[in-house]
C-alpha cells in the first residue's frame, strides 16, 4: 500500500492541501506571462534577429575617406573598412546559416552616430575614432587600425615646420577628433570649417589655407593622388593626437558585437601570423603598391596588442 494516498484524506484536508498548489501554479503562470511579455521587446530589438529576418546588414560608410571607404570607377563602395564589413558579413552568414547581404548607406561625419541611434543602420565602419564622449552615443567594436591627427601643408611654406601656428588659417572638419586635437595645439590659429577631406585638401592646393588638419593616413592618400605630391608634406612627424579606429554599433547589442569583434580579431590575428587571406587585405590598401602605403610591421605590433586580449582563434590547416 502506498505510503501517501490522496483518497485517504478528508475533503476539507484535501482542499487545504490542493488550494495552495493551484495558487502557486496560478502565480507561476502570471510570472511566466510577465517575463514573456517583458522579453518580447528585447527580442524584437535584437540586431542579430533583425538581420536574420531581413537577410541584410545595413552598413554605413563615408565615401570620402580613402583608403578606408570610397567609390570605385563603377560607383561601388570599396576600401579597407569595406573589406572589414565583408568579413563581418561572412561571419554573420556562417553563424545564422543563411545568405546575408550588405546594404550600404552613404554617411557623413555629422550623421554617422545619429543613424546608429535611430536604427537606420546596424553598423558603421571607417576612420571613426573611439572617444569616451562618443561612447555615450554608440558602442564600439574592437579597434582595427590606428592613426593620428596631422596637417598637410605646402612644403615651401613658412608654416611647414613652424613651432607656433598662431595666426595660421587651418581647414578642419567640424565635430571631429581632428578639430579637438588641432584646436588644442593651435589655440591662436584661424579655423575654416569644411564638409569633407576633399574640400579641405582643395583649399590647401589653392593656397586659401595654410594646411588641412585630418587623420594622417587619410592625408597620405590625398597627397599620393596628385601629380605634384612632392610639393606637399604632412606635419608634424609625431601626430598631435593618436587615434584608434573602430566600427560604431548600437548600445546593448552584445550578440551583434560578439560577431563583429570575432571577425575583426580573426583578421588581425591573421595579419600577425601571416595568414595569406588577411595579409592580402592589408597589402591591398596599405602595401608598398597599395593605395596608401603604411608599414605592416608597425600595424602588426598594434594588432598584436589587441589580439593578446582575446582567446586565440584556431585557423584550419595552420594551428
Amino acid at each position: 500500500m502506498p505510503k501517501y494516498k490522496v483518497s485517504n484524506f478528508s475533503q476539507p484536508l484535501t482542499i487545504f492541501y490542493i488550494l495552495p498548489m493551484f495558487q502557486k501554479i496560478f502565480s507561476l503562470g502570471i510570472s511566466f506571462s510577465l517575463v514573456f511579455c517583458y522579453q518580447l521587446p528585447v527580442f524584437a530589438d535584437n540586431i542579430v534577429h533583425q538581420i536574420r529576418e531581413r537577410g541584410i546588414i545595413r552598413a554605413g560608410y563615408r565615401p570620402d575617406t580613402v583608403p578606408f571607404a570610397f567609390l570605385d570607377e563603377n560607383g561601388q563602395p570599396v576600401g579597407y573598412a569595406i573589406d572589414m564589413l565583408e568579413l563581418i558579413r561572412q561571419e554573420t552568414e556562417e553563424r545564422l546559416g543563411k545568405p546575408i547581404d550588405i546594404e550600404f548607406v552613404d554617411l557623413d561625419a555629422g550623421d554617422r552616430f545619429s543613424q546608429i541611434q535611430d536604427g537606420t543602420i546596424d553598423i558603421e565602419c571607417g576612420s571613426t575614432t573611439v572617444t569616451w564622449e562618443r561612447k555615450k552615443l554608440v558602442d564600439f567594436s574592437v579597434s582595427y587600425f590606428a592613426s593620428g591627427t596631422q596637417m598637410i601643408v605646402n612644403r615651401n611654406s613658412d608654416w611647414a615646420n613652424a613651432e607656433s601656428l598662431a595666426g595660421a588659417k587651418i581647414a578642419v572638419i567640424p565635430n571631429t577628433t581632428n578639430e579637438t586635437a588641432i584646436k588644442g595645439f593651435a589655440k591662436d590659429a584661424q579655423f575654416v570649417m569644411v564638409e569633407n577631406e576633399d574640400e579641405g585638401w582643395q583649399l590647401v592646393q589653392k593656397g586659401e589655407v595654410v594646411g588641412f588638419a585630418g587623420d594622417g593616413i587619410l592625408l597620405q592618400a590625398l597627397k599620393k593622388a596628385v601629380g605634384d605630391a612632392d610639393n606637399y608634406e604632412i606635419v608634424p612627424e609625431f601626430p598631435y593626437m593618436i587615434e584608434s579606429y573602430a566600427c560604431s554599433l548600437p548600445h546593448n547589442q552584445s550578440q551583434w558585437r560578439n560577431i563583429v569583434d570575432y571577425s575583426l580579431v580573426s583578421y588581425m590575428q591573421g595579419v600577425v601570423t601571416d595568414v595569406p587571406s588577411s595579409r592580402i587585405i592589408y597589402e591591398r590598401w596599405f602595401g608598398e603598391s597599395g593605395v596608401t602605403p603604411y608599414p605592416i610591421e608597425t600595424m602588426a605590433d598594434y594588432f598584436q596588442g589587441i589580439v593578446n586580449g582575446y582567446q586565440w582563434i584556431p585557423v584550419e590547416g595552420r594551428y
